[in-house]
């Protein structure tokens, strides 16, 4: 029997056509494949609703094989749940409530799924990789971080040099995202899968990705455009000797 691949996908964003799009792209198999989920399920995107209750109802059906992150975007709808703070809103949250509005008709239903939000864990990690949602603190305990590595910038995780992030992790690739950026980039410690959905600076490349950690590449929906290309995220010796 197959014990299927890995799969990565981050900062959805509330971008649910995209997510089922990749899924369908990568002729994914809830029964095989290992599935992780970065965090930021949610804001600024249109269907954010859509995008908890799929992940909510195959995480379900499949707890062995699906595992869905917290992000920033969840942290702020914590404080905005226990008013503590209004942030969400202007970050995308007022889209959040909408979609959830919309998507849900009972109220008990919505706070449900929202509740969910709020119980994700921030780290996971297998027997090769180590899943986070921005990155952590190498002097402190990998179980034991503050939650404000939730927001950590990829400058602040990127200034630890590759030799002490896997001396952290047992030498462990850190997959994760939080900061947009054009492509998969891959460090040799750590995968920031990140492509800005509803997030980059230029709209036009909005995009979202679905990584094949096992088969090294990845499926890129473009926001836009909704066209899908895929593209390999470890570089071939060849091109790494460049």
């Amino acid at each position: 029997m197959s014990t299927g691949r890995k799969l990565f996908i981050t900062d959805l964003h509330g971008e649910y056509q995209g997510l089922i799009e990749l899924l369908r792209e990568m002729e994914y198999d809830a029964f095989t494949d290992r599935l992780v989920v970065g965090g930021d399920l949610i804001d600024r995107g249109p269907d954010s609703a859509l995008v908890v209750r799929y992940l909510r109802t195959l995480q379900q059906m499949h707890p062995d094989r699906v595992i869905v992150l917290t992000g920033n975007h969840e942290e702020m709808l914590n404080w905005y749940r226990q008013d503590r703070s209004d942030m969400w809103l202007i970050h995308g949250g007022a889209e959040a409530l909408h979609s959830f509005e919309k998507t849900f008709e009972d109220h008990n239903e919505s706070r449900l799924h929202m509740d969910w939000l709020l119980t994700l864990p921030m780290i996971a990690e297998d027997d090769e990789y180590v899943y986070v949602h921005a990155g952590f603190m190498p002097d402190q305990p990998l179980y034991e971080q503050s939650r404000d590595v939730l927001w950590m910038s990829e400058k602040e995780f990127y200034a630890y040099p590759v030799d002490e992030i896997l001396e952290v992790t047992g030498g462990k690739v850190v997959v994760h995202g939080h900061t947009p950026c054009e492509r998969i980039c891959f460090d040799g410690a750590r995968l920031n899968c990140d492509l800005g959905s509803h997030t980059y600076a230029i709209a036009e490349s909005r995009s979202l990705a679905l990584v094949d950690l096992t088969g090294e590449e990845y499926a890129v929906y473009n926001c836009t455009s909704r066209k899908i290309t895929r593209q390999n995220w470890r570089p071939r010796a060849s091109e790494s000797a460049r």
